[in-house]
C-alpha cells in the first residue's frame, strides 16, 4: 500500500483535474459538471490505487477494464437523440471526455502524475481551443439560448 501522504497527493490531484474538466463542461452548459466529474476522477483515481495493491497483474488488469467498462456506461447515459427535420445526436464530447477522465484517475491513481497532468492539459486544449477553431472557422454553430433567440431583432 502507498504511504497516506501519497494517497492524499493523488486523490488532490484527481480532485483538481475533474473539477478543471467538469469547470468547461458546467460552463458550456453541459449534462456533466464539476462534481460528476471531480468525483468520477476520484474515484477511478482510488480504484487505480486500490488495483496496484492486487497481484497477480492479471487481476490487476480486469479491475481496470471493469472501470472502463462502467465508465463507459455511464458515458452512454449522456448521449441522447433528437428527431425534428433530421437526427442530432448530443453528448459525444461529454461521454468522451467522461472516459477521457475516468482513464486519468486511473492513471494517477497507479502514479503516472506527469503523464495525467499532460493528458488533463491536452484535454482542456482540446475541449477549449479546438472549440473555438470550429467555430471560427465555420464547422460548428454556437447554440442559442432560448432567452438569446428571443431578445434578437426578428427580419422580416
Amino acid at each position: 500500500m502507498i504511504p497516506i501522504s501519497e494517497f492524499i497527493i493523488r486523490m488532490l490531484l484527481s480532485f483538481a483535474i475533474g473539477l478543471a474538466i467538469g469547470f468547461e463542461r458546467q460552463f458550456r452548459n453541459r449534462h456533466a459538471g464539476m462534481r460528476t466529474f471531480a468525483v468520477l476522477c476520484m474515484a477511478s483515481c482510488l480504484l487505480g490505487i486500490l488495483s496496484s495493491s492486487i497481484s497477480p497483474p492479471v487481476e490487476r488488469s480486469s479491475v481496470l477494464i471493469a472501470v472502463l467498462a462502467g465508465m463507459s456506461f455511464l458515458g452512454a447515459g449522456v448521449i441522447h437523440k433528437e428527431k425534428n427535420k433530421e437526427l442530432v445526436i448530443y453528448g459525444l464530447t461529454t461521454s468522451t471526455t467522461l472516459l477521457m477522465t475516468s482513464a486519468i484517475g486511473i492513471a494517477i491513481g497507479l502514479g503516472y502524475l506527469t503523464i495525467s497532468i499532460i493528458s488533463a492539459l491536452l484535454t482542456l486544449i482540446c475541449l477549449i481551443f479546438v472549440r473555438f477553431f470550429e467555430v471560427k472557422v465555420g464547422l460548428k454553430r454556437i447554440k442559442k439560448t432560448d432567452e438569446e433567440a428571443k431578445s434578437e431583432p426578428k427580419i422580416s
